[in-house]
């Protein structure tokens, strides 16, 4: 009877397997039986796979992750089609997902919808208010940028984490008002949770206690991390809305937080999106968006300064020549130095942050490039394979910032330049980050040349793997330009 009854069942799983492929879907890498397309998949970094997957298989890649259908926009076209159509705008419905926002689909990362659209208009709209994207955020900025070059000079340190309090601070005076100083233990607190999110999985989806969740009952200490660091945020986020709405005046709302709480209290008793839980995770998903891509990015810079000597010592003679060395440095300086910003482009072009975007889902059955996508695929798009398009970049492995210039010095707007996303999922905070970057790096190439220490081996610019990516632990000398 075991016998037979374990025979079934073989055969059940072998039955679904071989049926959950639909016809026309897109090839991809072989599946297996429960595991789908793992055991071919990498554990770190599959941006890196998704170039051979083009080459293997197309421009987009059809991958069954356990019993579930996903796809890979890995060409050009066929990424730019999938931001931009309204069809693919859903997030995927996952307990993976709502484990961190309270078993609910709320926020505006993963949410769709009615839902994240009043939330991300409303975000949009009240983190313009306060500066978000702003010249009147200058101030904020340049204040954190003063305390950072004051750290840093004439000192080696590790870059790994240099950056992250300096950008997240400038977020925090917008959304809750405060500024902290950089040894405060309750915004490294703050950094520490959110380095444990993003290093704690990976945005396909490709990974065992994403396909299977209930395994973190069998392994909870192995299968946890994602959700230990998500509860700590929300409870982070939770102390420190309680504290604002203790102190609440609603004719003299301070910052983001204010006029959440303001909206919430009046919608109380309808039918409403707004409550405290959802601003919870709203705040959580704006500090993830924010921390990573600024700091990262400045830590990915130093990186190419250090190995290409050549750029930093013409990023100082731009500098030097267009700004000088002891002028207090402004957004509108910009124009001045499109070479200093064609740096910057080109170390996002080189590193993206976010190699693969948050995963989209389909939200009726339609077709991509011909082929067949059923309702609810979770759809992933390759911004890495975007970025390093040889059709279009020639050179895309080469560190080349000139790639940005054209011929009569001006900076080149570049439609394929997306690392901050397309369409109606397109990044809130690229204005922010833009400035964050031009500001910091430049500062620093203003007052610092950057060197490795003696005897310390060339650092990689592969990245540390994650739900975004990292440069790894690397050490440089800030020495002061007299």
């Amino acid at each position: 009877m075991f016998l037979l009854i374990f025979t079934v069942l073989i055969l059940y799983v072998v039955y679904s397997w071989l049926k959950i492929r639909p016809a026309n879907f897109p090839p991809g890498p072989p599946t297996v039986p429960i595991l789908g397309a793992l055991p071919f998949m990498p554990k770190e970094n599959v941006h890196y796979a998704m170039e051979k997957w083009r080459k293997q298989y197309g421009g987009v890649v059809g991958l069954v992750l356990g019993t579930k259908l996903s796809c890979a926009a890995v060409e050009t076209k066929v990424a730019k089609e999938v931001l931009k159509r309204d069809e693919f705008q859903a997030r995927p419905i996952s307990k993976f997902i709502t484990e961190r926002s309270f078993d609910r689909r709320i926020g505006i990362m993963f949410a769709d919808g009615e839902e994240w659209q009043e939330q991300r208009r409303f975000a949009v709209h009240h983190l313009k208010d306060f500066g978000l994207g702003k010249s009147s955020m200058e101030g904020i900025i340049m204040e954190e940028v003063t305390e950072l070059l004051e750290e840093i000079k004439d000192k080696t340190l590790q870059v790994s984490g240099l950056f992250n309090i300096s950008t997240v601070n400038v977020l925090w005076g917008i959304i809750a008002g405060t500024r902290y100083k950089h040894s405060d233990p309750k915004l490294q607190k703050l950094m520490q949770l959110l380095t444990a999110f993003f290093r704690s999985g990976n945005p396909t989806g490709g990974n065992l206690r994403m396909i299977f969740p209930f395994l973190k009952y069998i392994f909870p200490n192995y299968m946890n991390e994602i959700q230990i660091a998500s509860e700590q945020l929300n409870n982070f986020f939770l102390e420190i809305i309680n504290e604002h709405a203790q102190s609440l005046d609603e004719n003299n709302p301070r910052d983001f937080i204010d006029v959440y709480l303001i909206e919430m209290n009046s919608k109380k008793g309808s039918n409403t999106t707004f409550d405290v839980q959802t601003l919870q995770v709203v705040c959580s998903d704006l500090f993830s968006a924010g921390s990573e891509s600024v700091g990262n990015t400045l830590g990915f810079a130093l990186l190419y300064m250090v190995l290409y000597p050549e750029v930093q010592e013409k990023v100082h003679a731009t500098i030097d020549e267009n700004i000088g060395r002891n002028h207090k440095l402004s957004l509108q300086d910009k124009v001045q130095v499109p070479y200093v910003e064609a740096v910057i482009l080109e170390v996002m072009r080189c590193n993206t942050i976010a190699p693969i975007t948050v995963p989209h889902r389909a939200m009726k059955d339609t077709t991509l490039n011909g082929y067949f996508i059923p309702k609810n695929t979770t759809v992933l798009v390759s911004l890495w394979n975007v970025l390093q398009d040889k059709e279009h970049w020639g050179d895309p492995c080469n560190f080349r910032p000139s790639r940005f210039i054209d011929e009569n010095g001006k900076l080149v707007k570049d439609n394929t330049f997306i690392p901050f996303g397309l369409g109606k999922r397109l990044c809130p905070g690229e204005a922010l980050a833009r400035n964050n970057l031009f500001l910091f790096f430049t500062s620093i190439m203003q007052k610092y040349s950057v060197h490795l220490p003696p005897g310390h081996p060339t650092p990689s610019t592969l990245s540390l793997p994650g739900f975004t990516t990292a440069p790894k632990p690397f050490e440089v000398t800030f020495k002061s330009r007299k």
